[in-house]
């Protein structure tokens, strides 16, 4: 992974709004008014110029798109989705170390 992945990856999980926004968004496709009543759900408080920031990250980015006044995951999106799903059935335990001499 060049370093430029890294930085954008990094941006995009920068936030964990941004990163809840992405995971509601690959639930379904969402108007602003189903992405606002998300957040109230889930107890998070959030505005809505929040909301545009965030959804304007993650569309320069290609995770998401806007189709009318609708948005969804693109396939990049739902990759990152899959992949950070994946991670909460990895266990948090320190490898063992073998040094080979």
């Amino acid at each position: 992974m060049d370093e430029g992945n890294i930085i954008e990856i990094s941006e995009v999980l920068g936030s964990k709004k941004r990163t809840v926004l992405l995971f509601l968004l690959n639930n379904q496709p969402m108007g602003y008014t189903q992405i606002e009543k998300g957040f109230k759900r889930k107890e998070i408080k959030i505005g809505s110029s929040e909301i545009y920031k965030h959804l304007n990250v993650l569309m320069r980015h290609r995770y998401i798109a806007k189709r009318g006044k609708v948005y969804l995951v693109t396939l990049k999106g739902k990759k990152m989705v899959e992949s950070l799903d994946s991670l909460n059935n990895v266990p948090a335990t320190v490898p063992r170390l073998e040094m080979v001499f």
